[in-house]
Formats: C-alpha cells, sequence, structure tokens
C-alpha cells in the first residue's frame, strides 16, 4: 500500500498495489486497486475489506464479528 513514487518499485513487485485516494497520480495509475479514503482516514481499512471480499469471506466474519457482539447472543 502506498501513496508516493518512493512506494512504485514495491508495488511493482508485489502481489495486489494498493494506493490510498490521496496517493500521487503516477502511484495510482500503477495501483491494482485505489481505496475510497485517504491515509490515516480509513484506508487501510478499505484495502482489507477489498481483499476479504476477494477471497469470499467478508460476510461470514461480519457475521462472527457483529453476531457475537449482538445483545441476544448474551
Amino acid at each position: 500500500m502506498g501513496d508516493d513514487v518512493i512506494d512504485l518499485p514495491v508495488m511493482w513487485n508485489c502481489g495486489l498495489a494498493i494506493a490510498v485516494a490521496n496517493a500521487r497520480d503516477e502511484v495510482k495509475r500503477d495501483a491494482h486497486y485505489v481505496t475510497k479514503h485517504s491515509g490515516g482516514d480509513g484506508a487501510l481499512r478499505d484495502a482489507l475489506e477489498f481483499i476479504l471480499r476477494a477471497q469470499g469471506r467478508w460476510k461470514q466474519l461480519m457475521t462472527q464479528y457483529i453476531g457475537e457482539r449482538s445483545p441476544d447472543s448474551q
């Protein structure tokens, strides 16, 4: 995950290059995915949700997480 040109070499050599919403245009252009939120404002959560949805795990994890904390489960 990157935001400036210094991050490009790593992004070019990793399996999934992610840029944050406030990244430089050069970085966004070379990213596989650009987050909806800026760095420090929810970008990591965007990236994690993107990956979990791609893996088909998002719904199950949310059901487990929310279900375990639901007042009805106590």
